[in-house]
Parts: C-alpha cells; sequence; structure tokens
C-alpha cells in the first residue's frame, strides 16, 4: 500500500504514461487538459516508437484495453480557447484509437439561468459577433449550433486530473497534461512555462476501486446530461459495486448536480468531502499546518485557519501561494472579474496575518535569475507558477488533490483527491517540500516554524536573484491589495 508522491510534470509525466502503459484489462482517465500531442518522456515508451499521448493511447487500445476518457468541456461563448482545446484534444484521441475505446468531451451538465443571460447580454453578444467572424470550419459542433440555436452558458467545470489502471493503481492531483504543464525541479524555463505541481502514485487496490467508482459515476452523469462519445455510442458503467478505502486513505469529492432556475446560477451541492474535510483537518491542528494552494479564497477554510490560530496559540502556519492567478501573472488579465479573485484572496490573506501574527509564512516562490525587462516578475525574479493543492497537518494526516482553497472548487466544480492518515508519508512529503522551496542545505528539524520560512524568505529578498538560496520569497501583500477591487456582482463560490 505505497505512496509515492510526484513533484512536478518530470516526475509526474513518466509515471502517469507508465501506468498507462502497463494497463492489462481496463485504463480509466479523468483531465481537465489532456493534449494528444503532448510528448511522452519516458525512455522505455520513446525507444519503441511512440512519441505521444495520441501514441500511447493507441498502443493502450490495440492492446486490448477497454479504455474509458472523460476530457473537461468548458463554456463555449466564454472560453471559446479552452473549449476548442477540448473538442480538438478528444478528437485527437477518437482518430488515433482503435478496439474498446470511448472518449467523452463532457461538459457539467449546470446551466445558467436565463436572468443571467439577460445580465450578460452584452458580452454574450461580443463573443457571439466575434464567433460568427471566424470560417465555420474553426468552430466546434457545440458553436456551430449555438450561433443558430439558443446559448447556454456553462459555469462549472469538471476539474479533477486522475488515472486508474485495472481497477488496482492510479495516480490522483493537480497536474494536466500537455506541453505547457511539463517543468522539472529546477523550474529554470522561462517563467511563464514554470508549473509547481503534485500528485500522488496509489498502490492500493481498495482506494483505486473507489477512485474508478467515482470515475463510473462522473461517466453517467455525463451521459445523462446528453454528452456523446465522439465515434460510437457510449455505454454507462456498472456503479453497483461500492468498495470502501483503508481507513488510513480516503477518496475526498466535490460533486454537484444540474439545478435549474430563472436565477439560478450555481450548481447543486451532492458531496462537499473537501471543504468539511479541510475544515476537520485544520480544527484538528496541534502544532503547524503546511499548505500549498493555487488559490486562497473560500471564506470558510479562512475563517476555520483563523479559529485555529486563536485555540492554539503556538500553532505555526507556512503557506505557498503563487503572487496572483496565472491569467494575472502571464496574460496580463486586468478585468474585474480578474480583480474581484484577487480581492478575495486579498481579504484572506489580511485576516491570516492578524490571526497569526508571526506564526505565519507566507512564501511566493522566485526563479534564481533575474526576470527579463518588462517581463512579470517577484522582487526582480521570474515567479514560479504554484498550480499544486497540498495540505499538511502535524506530520499526521495530509491531503493532495484537485481542490484548490476556493468555493468553484469546494463546492461547483467535480474534484477528487487523496486523504492520507500515514505520519511517515506525511512528514517525508513536507520535508521534500522545504527542501524544494528552501534549499537543500536547510535544516528540516526547524521547517515546522514559520520564523524558518520568513527568515529563509527575507534572506532572499536582500540578495540578487542569482544569490538567493532556495526559491523561497515573500508572498507580495502590497502589490496584491494594489490590484485588488470588490466587485460583488457573481456569487463568491464562482472565483
Amino acid at each position: 500500500m505505497a505512496l509515492t508522491p510526484l513533484i512536478t510534470a518530470a516526475e509526474g509525466f513518466p509515471a502517469l504514461e507508465r501506468l498507462a502503459a502497463t494497463a492489462r484489462g481496463e485504463l480509466v482517465m479523468s483531465f481537465r487538459i489532456l493534449e494528444p500531442k503532448t510528448r511522452l518522456r519516458s525512455p522505455d515508451l520513446t525507444d519503441r516508437g511512440l512519441a505521444t499521448w495520441a501514441d500511447l493511447l493507441a498502443f493502450v487500445a490495440r492492446k486490448g484495453v477497454r479504455l474509458r476518457l472523460i476530457l473537461s468541456d468548458f463554456d463555449p461563448v466564454f472560453t471559446s480557447d479552452l473549449h476548442r482545446l477540448a473538442w480538438a484534444s478528444a478528437s485527437g484521441f477518437t482518430d488515433a484509437m482503435r478496439g474498446d475505446a470511448q472518449v467523452l468531451c463532457a461538459p457539467h451538465g449546470q446551466i445558467a439561468g436565463p436572468l443571467w443571460r439577460l445580465a450578460m447580454r452584452r458580452r454574450i453578444a461580443e463573443n457571439l459577433r466575434h464567433l460568427n467572424a471566424q470560417k465555420p470550419t474553426l468552430l466546434t459542433p457545440v458553436q456551430r449550433a449555438l450561433l443558430s440555436g439558443p446559448v447556454r452558458l456553462r459555469p462549472v467545470t469538471l476539474h479533477q486530473k486522475f488515472a486508474v489502471a485495472d481497477g488496482t493503481r492510479c495516480i490522483i492531483g493537480g497536474l494536466d497534461v500537455n506541453e505547457r504543464r511539463f517543468d522539472t525541479p529546477a523550474h529554470d524555463r522561462p517563467p511563464e512555462d514554470t508549473w509547481h505541481d503534485v500528485s500522488m502514485q496509489v498502490e492500493d487496490a481498495d482506494f483505486a476501486a473507489a477512485l474508478r467508482l467515482h470515475f463510473a459515476e462522473t461517466w453517467n452523469s455525463a451521459l445523462s446530461c446528453g454528452t456523446r462519445a465522439l465515434s460510437g455510442t457510449a455505454t454507462p458503467m456498472d456503479t453497483r459495486v461500492r468498495p470502501q478505502p483503508p481507513a488510513d486513505l480516503r477518496l475526498i469529492r466535490t460533486v454537484s448536480a444540474p439545478c435549474r432556475g430563472a436565477a439560478r446560477l450555481a450548481p447543486r451541492a451532492q458531496v462537499r468531502d473537501h471543504e468539511t474535510a479541510l475544515i476537520a483537518m485544520i480544527g484538528a491542528a496541534e502544532r503547524h499546518l503546511y499548505i500549498e494552494t493555487q488559490f486562497l479564497r473560500h471564506r470558510p477554510v479562512v475563517d476555520a485557519l483563523t479559529r485555529a490560530a486563536a485555540r492554539r496559540t503556538d500553532l505555526q502556519l507556512v503557506m505557498v501561494l503563487p503572487p496572483a492567478a496565472e491569467r494575472v501573472l502571464f496574460n496580463s488579465d486586468i478585468g474585474w472579474d480578474a480583480r474581484h479573485g484577487h480581492a478575495l484572496q486579498t481579504d484572506a490573506v489580511a485576516r491570516l496575518r492578524h490571526a497569526y501574527g508571526n506564526r505565519l509564512a507566507l512564501i511566493s516562490p522566485g526563479q534564481t535569475r533575474p526576470a527579463k525587462p518588462g517581463a512579470p516578475d517577484i522582487l526582480g525574479a521570474g515567479p514560479i507558477y504554484v498550480h499544486s493543492k497540498v495540505i499538511l497537518v502535524d506530520d499526521r494526516v495530509g491531503m493532495v488533490g484537485s481542490a484548490n482553497l476556493n468555493g468553484r472548487s469546494l463546492r461547483w466544480d467535480t474534484e477528487a483527491s487523496v486523504l492520507f492518515r500515514r505520519p511517515a508519508d506525511v512528514q517525508a512529503l513536507r520535508e521534500r517540500l522545504a527542501r524544494k522551496w528552501l534549499g537543500p542545505r536547510l535544516d528540516v528539524q526547524s521547517t515546522v516554524q514559520a520564523r524558518s520560512w520568513r527568515q529563509a524568505a527575507l534572506a532572499n529578498a536582500a540578495k540578487p536573484p542569482e544569490e538567493r538560496e532556495g526559491f523561497a520569497l515573500p508572498y507580495p501583500v502590497a502589490k496584491a491589495r494594489r490590484f485588488s477591487r470588490f466587485l460583488p456582482i457573481l456569487p463568491a463560490d464562482m472565483f
């Protein structure tokens, strides 16, 4: 019953490739993004003449493996690029595969009510004009249909990322698969190509069986919302067997169902394991909390963290997060929704600073080389983008998966994570991550103390990038405050 952390795609991609290649009877995969042209990194596969993920899944299907793949679809009006990428990826895999292989490009079934479409009519009309001006061959079937029919806005997505081979082995975490997401522990690519992520390889048949059941339920829900396979007829999966993972390994999920109504935007929450588990883990913390998250925006989680600070006056909190969202850092997005989402995080950071004082370390990693003139930077260095979703408590319990600390992950989108009560594994992961961020010469005994992280980050901030030890830098609180703008038009859970 082994747990193996996979830190960055340099570890995650080859492990995922090997998992797929060694499937004997069945392979099920659910990813937000999985591009067929992504290059394989495992030498044992490239030596066989396999070059891309399209080649790999075609090879798996040719072996007679039953293959089921869910790729997340996106709103075709407001996230047109992601929507077209999803359809192109699904088509690319479908064209390459033969045998018992089915691919769904699956939207979540939630549709915004007509009052929301009315409120957004100007932006909808603008986006439709843009679509109408493009060649029809560049549009997906969904986009061509909405240009001549009713517009359906889809505000919810399938955000989970995992694969299960033969119902006995799996990889679960936050890492999607394309060239953009490939990075190494050195983070020496251009800043816009950096991507820190964490997944877990789980060698436990009972946990893998529970994750496969969750896949089957996701698959069946997609079919019930009218999703069709790109070739052939997609058939429902059997969900009658209800496996029970061991007590020290739990599958944690967020699942919501479509909910109709004229003024309805949010789906109906069915499973809120992530929110419940996070609040319980934080509430039970006695000595130290270590968190990595892409977003820190969910008030109930921040409430739990502030209560924990008051209950245990020596509780330490170390949090690693990017200085801003990817679209703000690298795409120069200054739109009102980007500023509002950042304002939610700025408010959360202010509350934690007040609650923890010097027991808090807020870290945003940066490269150990100067940023290019005019490029995004953090204290003169290129930022390293943090996409991981990790919480480790007291070297006692941990969770790794796809859910961020925002309302979208904890109440709306479909998410999956592994919660593990294995002290040796929790401690080992915490120490690996500490060495990565603080450098190999650190004293791991002191890394449970926020002071050690703050001192390392401040010492780095006082040096030029090329002289820094490790990647830790202070989170840019003042810059975040200047960018933030509260415009609470949409519900906070959407962000």
